[in-house]
């Protein structure tokens, strides 16, 4: 009997069933020949977790991702944490509530597959696995005690104090954020498939490392590794999704017309450029897309693309440290929005503005690799759910609108939780 080929969802949910620990890279928009490809990773070969406390020691930790690297020749999948900016730069994190799961993972598989969006086909040889019929695998899906982590009074307060530093001179801009929880019963799966039905977004991703789950739905790439050349893909600007093309059309003129806003935008987009500078011959790197505009399901950005080609002494790891954590999501200049942002957010971000992706094969750290930023995503474990939501805060920003905006830009993962709970 000859089974029919599975699209990549169809094969993941079949994964996802009979694997503990799986990825699943899902291209979903397929907008751009960067994006062609969907890829799922299952059956561990090998693992590494770095805890908070591991972190803390910043010369060991180093070690061990290298080594795990140089003993691990084809693709590693996995993520870094927001807190893990401490392995690359001088950034000291408040004592608060240590993170449920690890700052770092990282894992190669034993079976990995690629789909091509373009030719809309499996890339190598179909393996029995490809072949297998879908499997029922969700639970009845239920939430319970969704709350902000923070009232809206305080987030009004905060990003009042947020401007203040901005007034004195410290910073420029800064994200800040707030989180939502919730307890919850039944498979987080269930949930990403419904988020990637609401938003459907470049750099999604569904990650299961036993009883931890994340479901990503990330517009944002932080930066990808092809040979020598690097791009990042800065997002500043949020307008909410409902407008008329031609009043989009006016916002984005205005926009662009208003040298405060302009000048917003080229500071974000100034700051990537430096960091690529640092790993990259400087002369070559350029902005290759300035304040485009992209639509998603809830939101509409802007989007600038940033590239460079990696000097032949800096590694992928290098790389990475350059442009860890993304501009956009700490603000300008970063460690000093770094530190504003642990002073002000009650809790530990963890996965929420980390990166999350893979390394291709190769020797040591001489890889090609595709990072996002994790946003828009909902991280799960033994019960307990978040997500996270922010705004840029600048100096006359104000705040009741960036609190709307934070709900405009948390509005997916709300809708996908209250339909998969139906």
């Amino acid at each position: 009997m000859k089974f029919p080929q599975l699209t990549p969802w169809q094969f993941y949910e079949t994964v996802y069933a009979q694997y503990p620990v799986s990825i699943f890279l899902d291209s979903v928009t397929f907008r751009k020949p960067n994006q062609r490809y969907s890829m799922i990773g299952y059956d561990v070969k090998a693992e590494l977790e770095l805890s908070e406390k591991d972190l803390a020691d910043i010369s060991k930790s180093r070690k061990q991702i290298q080594t795990f690297f140089d003993k691990n020749s084809g693709q590693v999948f996995g993520y870094f944490s927001y807190e893990a900016a401490g392995l690359f730069d001088s950034v000291c994190f408040r004592s608060k509530k240590s993170l449920a799961y690890p700052a770092v993972y990282l894992v190669s598989f034993k079976k990995t597959a690629r789909y091509d969006h373009k030719l809309c086909r499996w890339i190598g040889k179909e393996t029995k696995d490809q072949r297998l019929k879908t499997k029922d695998t969700f639970k009845k899906f239920r939430i319970a005690k969704f709350k902000s982590e923070i009232s809206k009074l305080d987030f009004l307060r905060k990003v009042k104090r947020a401007k203040q530093y901005i007034e004195q001179g410290d910073i420029y801009q800064a994200n800040f954020s707030q989180k939502f929880l919730f307890d919850y019963k039944g498979s987080p799966l269930s949930i990403y498939e419904k988020l990637r039905k609401i938003n459907p977004s470049p750099f999604s991703s569904f990650l299961k490392i036993r009883d931890l789950e994340i479901a990503c739905a990330s517009p944002e790439r932080l930066v990808q590794k092809r040979g020598q050349f690097c791009e990042t893909r800065p997002i500043a600007g949020t307008c909410p999704k409902g407008l008329s093309e031609e009043a989009l059309k006016n916002w984005r003129k205005k926009l662009l017309g208003s040298s405060k806003e302009r000048a917003e935008h080229l500071m974000l987009v100034d700051l990537e450029r430096n960091d690529l500078g640092r790993v990259c011959d400087f002369k070559s790197v350029k902005v290759e897309e300035f304040m485009t505009l992209e639509k998603y399901s809830h939101v509409v950005h802007l989007v600038s693309s940033v590239s460079g080609k990696l000097r032949k002494d800096k590694t992928a790891l290098d790389l990475l440290g350059a442009m860890f954590p993304g501009g956009t999501i700490t603000g300008c200049p970063k460690i000093r929005c770094i530190e504003i942002i642990d002073e002000l957010e009650p809790s530990r971000r963890g996965l929420y503005t980390g990166s999350l992706g893979y390394f291709g094969a190769g020797k040591k750290m001489n890889r090609d690799m595709d990072l996002n930023i994790v946003i828009r995503t909902l991280v799960f474990k033994n019960g307990k759910g978040s997500f996270q939501v922010g705004a840029g805060i600048v100096h006359d920003s104000v705040p009741e609108k960036e609190y709307l905006e934070t709900l405009a830009k948390g509005e997916a993962m709300m809708q996908a939780l209250a339909e998969g709970t139906c």
